[in-house]
């Protein structure tokens, strides 16, 4: 957001849901009390100082969280999200845009949560399997909606 302030204002005029996935994106596994606070806070400063005022979300690096990680979102009372489908984590799937697609579908059930890498070195398959997964899963009856929306759900 620092580095990218036009695209991540542009993000939140878009009215898109914003979370906090840390400032470094480094593994909080075995860090310290004050480094985990200070990535976990610097991150969510920058997302309100756009104006963001939703709730704001954590993803953990790498889906890893171990003891005071989990402690201090406790402590805090923020959620952590996380997926149940990520195609981009098996090479033999991540290498054909089709086989994203085939994973990603076969694997969803409702409430699921799709992770996908779809910017950076070797992602261009992900980006072209993204309409044939929504495509795909659109005519199976799913929709998509936002965290909060899920939750909520999942709350009922």
């Amino acid at each position: 957001m620092e580095k990218y302030p036009n695209e991540a204002q542009s993000i939140f005029d878009d009215g898109h849901e914003t979370g906090n996935h840390t400032y470094s994106h480094n593994r909080t596994v075995f860090k310290t009390p004050a480094f985990i606070q200070s990535e976990i806070e610097r991150t969510d400063k920058l997302i309100r100082d756009i104006g963001y005022q939703g709730s704001i979300y954590f993803r953990p690096p790498n889906g890893k969280k171990l003891i005071l990680l989990p402690w201090y979102l406790r402590q805090h009372n923020r959620c952590t999200v996380m997926w149940d489908i990520e195609p981009n984590s098996y090479p033999e799937i991540n290498a054909d845009a089709k086989k994203i697609v085939d994973y990603t579908v076969s694997h969803t059930k409702p409430g699921s949560i799709i992770l996908l890498h779809p910017f950076g070195n070797g992602s261009r398959k992900t980006r072209e399997a993204i309409p044939g997964i929504v495509s795909a899963l659109q005519k199976r009856g799913y929709t998509f909606v936002i965290i909060s929306e899920l939750l909520a759900f999942n709350e009922k």
